[in-house]
């Protein structure tokens, strides 16, 4: 029974791989990321195959102390979904040599295990660590350890690396937009997460007797497939987002922190901005990013980036939205306007949506617009 029960979520777990791959085909304009994510299901999709006929074939699979074939996997698919998540933030950083680091190391693993199975003779799945106490004399059995912690040390640098990215991503959102929904990559941390959890279970499966590790591996499996597939298919181009200038410079994720400006044109430059936001109200446009502010202003985005950094010791997000919260309460509180709805002030203050409004207020003020329009 304990044997069905892992057996029936293993194809579960397989179909919704397979189904997540179908569904990441539908996304228009393939690209080098998206190409990437589906490799990874293409390769997890076949390796839980043939893990499917070999626990058909056997129940000491189900329960091996020792799996090199998972253990394989694990290097054969990771580097191509960290490659999804690093490529997708930063085009053009996964380069030849982010695959020679990680797939040169695995074919020699490969070939390795394999060539000392042919010349010394293949090993058992252990059930228990007394089984597994007399081959630790095999050659073939040490190149499991040494690809275990080849694996653990690139899994750490990918993590390290994607959650840097994930981080500068954030700070270069609020540093380009007013408005961030739809644009932001909140959904990779619990994707970094899901790979992370799922690689430690899938590991402690075949090292630890019993059916619990397996069960909830092949569960975080079917679960990561069909939330990994609901996020990539919901998540805006990002690139397509970039603010361009008129001029057609390129106002992205790239910022030269060594321009250094004079303080007269610092102060030039931040006097014009408190003009554009005083005097012209500028907030008040939803769709305000760095590049339009840019244009107005006549500079670049590495010159207002500094004023605002430097200067107001913000960033663009937080000085654009205090300037709309500081016009919506001065609404409030009028009694010209104070009838107005909220949903309407928010809207003529330049905030997207009245959750955008409500979710800045509460993070600045820590009551609700409502709440803190009764207590005016």
């Amino acid at each position: 029974m304990e044997f069905n029960i892992v057996f029936v979520l293993h194809i579960s777990a397989t179909v919704s791989v397979f189904l997540s791959g179908l569904f990441i085909m539908t996304v228009r304009g393939v690209k080098r990321p998206i190409l990437f994510m589906l490799l990874y299901r293409l390769f997890s999709t076949l390796i839980m195959i043939v893990n499917i006929f070999q626990t058909y074939q056997t129940h000491y699979y189900v329960q091996s102390i020792w799996n090199p074939l998972h253990l394989l996997a694990l290097l054969l698919f990771y580097p191509v979904l960290f490659g999804y998540m690093i490529d997708f933030m930063r085009p053009g950083a996964i380069k030849l040599r982010y695959w020679l680091w990680a797939y040169v190391p695995l074919a020699a693993f490969m070939l390795l295990f394999f060539g000392f199975g042919i010349f010394r003779g293949t090993m058992p799945l252990f059930t228990n660590y007394a089984a597994m106490r007399p081959y630790l004399s095999e050659p073939a059995l040490w190149v499991c350890f040494t690809a275990a912690a080849f694996f653990l040390a690139t899994l750490s640098v990918y993590t390290v690396r994607t959650v840097r990215l994930l981080k500068e991503h954030t700070r270069t959102l609020e540093a380009n937009f007013s408005y961030t929904k739809g644009i932001t990559l909140q959904w990779m941390w619990w994707n970094t997460v899901l790979a992370l959890t799922k690689a430690v279970l899938i590991m402690l499966s075949d090292c630890v007797q019993g059916q619990v590790f397996k069960v909830l591996g092949l569960f975080v499996i079917f679960v990561e497939a069909i939330l990994t597939t609901t996020w990539v298919l919901r998540q805006k181009d990002l690139y397509e987002s970039i603010p361009v200038t008129e001029e057609g410079q390129d106002m992205s994720f790239t910022e030269d922190a060594n321009i250094v400006i004079s303080s007269a044109k610092y102060r030039v430059l931040k006097h014009s901005l408190l003009l554009l936001l005083n005097k012209d109200e500028i907030f008040k446009d939803p769709e305000l990013n760095s590049a339009k502010v840019c244009l107005m202003l006549g500079t670049n985005r590495t010159y207002l980036s500094q004023v605002i950094n430097q200067e107001m010791n913000t960033s663009f997000y937080q000085l654009i939205n205090s300037y709309r919260l500081a016009k919506a309460m001065e609404m409030i509180k009028d009694p010209l306007t104070r009838r107005i709805p909220l949903k309407s002030i928010s809207e003529i203050c330049g905030f997207k949506s009245m959750s955008a409004f409500s979710s800045f207020f509460k993070q600045t003020h820590g009551v609700t617009p409502s709440e803190w329009k009764k207590g005016c």
